[in-house]
């Protein structure tokens, strides 16, 4: 079984879920099996599991920092608040009831054995657990029938670390109260404190951090500076959502509705150049934004109620004439001529909506939830995109139809419809939360936008997944650099840490099967050449990758001379800790290409080598495929690459394929793999085929 560890908060928002991730990196790279925990959550924004189970986005979150797939075995129970007395019940990740708040805390007990089953799902498969509270521990009116605090600290029998956030003031006070105001067998589970989002000289804070630890009998494990780490928030209480001024290039203006759900949607466009997001919920902050965005809500029709009596209903119709609205999910709806709720799904009777798309929505007692992939009709060609494949997941209730006027935008690979739009396409909604992480579908928009404004676009190579991995190695070095992680070790192993590596030493029959040879363990990373004229290449080191992100490497891959489709591509970049940076557009084969044509290509993949390099200090792998191929053809710099191998990490190893190589570049090899074509079915003609070429 996993050894378990626990990360409660002195108050709601402390930074219980941002140290939990971190924690969840730090023993990832460190080489274990990590997974998070949180047996209740409540929160608005959550996520469809591959099972199509409903989550936290939380601990969505946390199981990327910690490179595995989450499943609901992760958040047993979820709370999504309908209103201010209730919240839908989800146990398992499936719909149990809608409950008021008294009538769930008379039954929350009997959900102790579902908790505890998910748990030891997960402990059966780690080595370590990271458990994350909810709210403070403090909480002595609730303590009777507690399973997600000190309740959940006993079942896993976990010793808990307490996180106190001083930038809100009265950090001591918190932090001692805390501790002192529950039983003594209680205080005894607390194995130390951190002290979060602190400014300034820590040295300033330390007779404070002494006079703590003797008056609690704690040690302070450490003191985290405030910084600016960009990974999903949990709820109402994230920051993003305080977010209120236009600063420049397009104003993107986000409805904070009073159920609003899901608002991680949007974080992509704080992420993209001359892209100013803000959050309005009132009439006199909307302005005249370029865009306006309608986000998901737990209780459509009340926030549509909302609206109508803030004002912001008719500034919103007004603002139509000339900007663009996109509604996602609730939002969606809302967009909508009407809205039916029959069976009292969640307010009952009937309701007009903002009557800017031809749609009626009729509200359900079943929950669509799904992850899905669809296409943007070819029809519609919105943004350039036709036929391009969108993915995303569907978390609702209710069923949204055409009432004649709306034109069907995304085709979903059930054949249903997923989203509609106006003629123009200025104005469209979908069901898919996520479908921003689509960057050409975001990209596409923003860009149409800036043209619009007269203003150029420029080149912006966002990718969302090489962002986040970027933001969870940074969190992970803020608590390595901060915190005593050789004592929360001796924490969690009773006393000792462990030695842990990836590379395990080969003994015993193991050697004397390959020649008594042991795993190196010098840290040097070493250079390889995939070449020759046979197939394979690619192969090879889509092998190599699958090896070592198995092993818990973290690989950077990019593919040089290919486009974005190939079929490899469709796994590869759902596997925990591998990055893969988009390549450029290929539309024609560069025999088709005039020398225009290929010099922008030359100066694209230039540019995206420099790119890699940059990044790659941050992992263990960088596999460039096809570089040695587009060397060969003058469309990527030789001399910039071995200029930069020449000076590059010790640690990283890095892969290359493609025909052709130089012996300049031979010259930086470590490995050397030839494949040599005996006999191809290209020579009788036989095409290339999906899944074996291609």
């Amino acid at each position: 079984m996993a050894k378990a560890i626990m990360v409660q908060g002195t108050m709601s928002n402390s930074g219980k879920t941002f140290v939990t991730a971190g924690l969840c990196r730090v023993f990832k790279q460190d080489g274990y099996k990590v997974a998070p925990f949180k047996s209740q959550n409540m929160a608005l924004n959550s996520y469809i599991t591959e099972e199509g189970l409903e989550i936290g986005r939380a601990q969505a979150m946390q199981a990327e920092a910690a490179m595995i797939p989450p499943t609901h075995w992760m958040n047993p129970i979820l709370l999504k608040p309908t209103s201010n007395m209730g919240s839908q019940v989800i146990v398992n990740g499936e719909v149990y009831d809608n409950l008021s708040a008294q009538e769930y805390y008379k039954m929350k007990d009997n959900l102790a054995p579902e908790v505890m089953k998910a748990f030891n799902h997960l402990a059966a498969e780690n080595d370590i657990i990271v458990i994350e509270g909810a709210g403070s521990p403090a909480e002595i009116n609730l303590a009777e029938n507690d399973i997600v605090n000190m309740g959940m600290a006993k079942m896993a029998d976990a010793p808990v670390i307490l996180v106190a956030d001083i930038d809100r003031g009265g950090v001591f006070a918190s932090a001692y109260g805390t501790i002192k105001l529950l039983p003594q067998e209680d205080q005894d589970r607390f194995c130390g404190i951190v002290i979060n989002k602190f400014r300034g000289d820590v040295e300033i804070l330390k007779p404070g951090l002494t006079m703590l630890e003797d008056l609690t009998d704690k040690p302070v494990l450490g003191v985290l500076p405030m910084e600016k780490i960009d990974v999903d928030d949990e709820d109402s209480l994230s920051d993003r959502l305080n977010q209120r001024t236009f600063t420049e290039g397009i104003d993107v203006a986000v409805i904070r509705l009073p159920h609003i759900s899901n608002f991680t949607d949007f974080s992509v466009f704080e992420l993209i150049d001359g892209v100013s997001l803000r959050y309005v919920s009132d009439k006199r902050e909307l302005g005249e934004p370029d865009l306006i965005l309608l986000p998901g809500t737990k209780n459509t029709m009340a926030d549509m109620e909302w609206l109508i009596e803030s004002g912001l209903e008719s500034k919103i119709i007004r603002a139509s004439k000339d900007t663009r609205i996109i509604g996602i999910c609730g939002g969606f709806q809302i967009l909508g001529k009407e809205l039916h709720d029959p069976e009292h799904v969640e307010h009952g009777g009937d309701m007009r909506g903002l009557g800017l798309l031809d749609t009626s929505t009729v509200f359900q007692g079943g929950k669509t939830r799904t992850r899905i992939h669809g296409c943007i009709r070819e029809e519609q060609n919105l943004y350039g995109l036709e036929n391009r494949q969108l993915e995303g997941y569907e978390i609702h209730m209710g069923a949204t139809t055409n009432l004649g006027g709306a034109v069907p935008m995304i085709e979903l690979e059930d054949g249903r419809t997923d989203a509609y739009m106006t003629l123009d396409g200025r104005i469209w909604g979908s069901y898919l939360h996520g479908i921003f992480d689509n960057e050409d579908l975001v990209f596409g928009l923003v860009h149409d936008i800036m043209r619009e404004k007269g203003i150029n676009p420029g080149e912006n190579h966002l990718s969302v997944a090489e962002y986040k991995e970027i933001q969870y190695n940074k969190l992970a070095d803020l608590i390595r650099n901060n915190l005593d992680m050789d004592q929360i070790y001796r924490i969690l192993f009773n006393g000792e840490k462990p030695q842990k590596d990836f590379e395990k030493e080969v003994t015993g029959e193991a050697a004397a099967g390959c020649g008594g040879l042991k795993d190196d363990t010098s840290g040097k990373g070493c250079v390889h050449i995939y070449c020759g004229d046979g197939k394979g290449k690619t192969t090879c080191v889509m092998g190599l990758c699958v090896r070592a992100a198995g092993a818990g490497k973290k690989v950077l891959l990019h593919q040089f001379l290919k486009d974005n489709t190939s079929s490899e591509r469709t796994i590869i970049d759902k596997l925990p800790g591998v990055t893969v940076m988009p390549g450029a557009k290929m539309d024609k084969f560069t025999f088709q290409m005039n020398e225009e044509e290929l010099q922008a290509l030359r100066e694209s993949n230039d540019a995206n080598l420099a790119r890699l390099c940059d990044m790659a200090k941050d992992y263990d792998m960088l596999i460039l495929d096809e570089s040695v191929y587009a060397m060969d053809m003058g469309l990527l710099s030789e001399e910039k690459l071995i200029g930069w191998l020449e000076k590059k990490p010790e640690h990283l190893e890095v892969v290359m394929s493609g025909r052709n190589p130089s012996d300049r570049l031979k010259e930086h090899a470590d490995y050397i793999s030839e494949i040599t074509k005996i006999k191809h079915p290209f020579d009788q003609g036989l095409s290339s085929r999906i899944g074996i070429e291609k």
